[in-house]
Formats: C-alpha cells, structure tokens, sequence
C-alpha cells in the first residue's frame, strides 16, 4: 500500500456537496424573497402613480370647469365638466380599483352596491372641494392607498 495517495475521499466529497447545497440554498431563499419584495413594492408604486394621475385630472377639471359632476361606477370614475360658456364634455377615469372609502365633501362613496354614486354640480368658483381618494387592487385587496387633498382654485364671488 502507498501512503503518498493523491486524491480525495468520499467524506470528503460528501462534505463539500453539503456545503455547496446549505450555501445555495441560503442564496437561492434571499433571491426568491428579494423578487416577491420587488413585486410587492412593484405594486405599491403603480397604485401610487394610479393614484397620482386621478388627482392630477380631476384637479384639472376643478381648475378649467365652471361646474363639474362625478359618477362612481363599475370601478370607473365618470366626469362631466361644463364650462361657463354652457358646453360640457364627458371624461372616464378607468383605473379598474376599486373606490370604496373615497370621500369628496366629507360624502362617503360606497362602490359595493349597484346604484351609482353621483356628487353633482360641484362649483370650483364658489368653494374648495376636499378629497380623500381611496384605491383598493380589485386583484389584491391588501394593495390599498389612500391620498387625502384638497381641490382648490381661486374663489371668485364670494363675500
């Protein structure tokens, strides 16, 4: 028998696959949490920027319209703004969430029941119209924002 043997035994090669197997594991778990994190915040971030674009257009329609309305319905938002000239045009915000808990004048929208909520004749001259837009993801109800604002022009007319 020699006893300058090059080589290695399988101790030792079993030894090395246990190894080689916890340090991927431990990778291969940080990486699958890493991409779930990323989706979720992925989801958060498109809702916010959802969000963001809502409150954008209907500031826009507060500032340019002598009256305006919205219909909340079948997770759309409906906007009929009319100008001081007397023409109107319609408008929908379809964002597909879900707007239950939104609030326009302390007024509560309740996206649950089959009637349409409407909020009518909304005059930016004669007041501020305060908001609270709350989005909830039709896919996941645990995605949900809320955005509380106030839709503000100068008030003309007023005393």
């Amino acid at each position: 028998m020699k006893k300058n043997q090059n080589g290695i035994t399988l101790v030792e090669v079993l030894a090395a696959l246990v190894l080689v197997s916890l340090i991927a594991g431990i990778a291969w778990t940080a990486i699958s949490i890493g991409f779930k994190h990323a989706a979720v915040e992925t989801q958060k971030t498109q809702i916010q920027q959802d969000a963001n674009l809502i409150i954008s257009s209907l500031t826009g329609v507060h500032r340019r319209s002598a009256t305006y309305s919205l219909v909340f319905e079948a997770n759309k938002i409906k906007v009929t703004s009319c100008s001081s000239t007397g023409s109107c045009k319609d408008e929908v915000i379809d964002k597909s969430y879900d707007f239950t808990g939104t609030m326009i004048n302390n007024i509560e929208v309740d996206s649950h029941d089959s009637a349409p909520d409407v909020f009518s004749n909304i005059e930016p001259n004669k007041s501020h119209t305060t908001l609270k837009l709350v989005l909830t993801d039709l896919s996941n109800s645990k995605n949900t924002i809320i955005v509380e604002t106030t839709l503000t022009r100068i008030i003309t007319g007023m005393k």
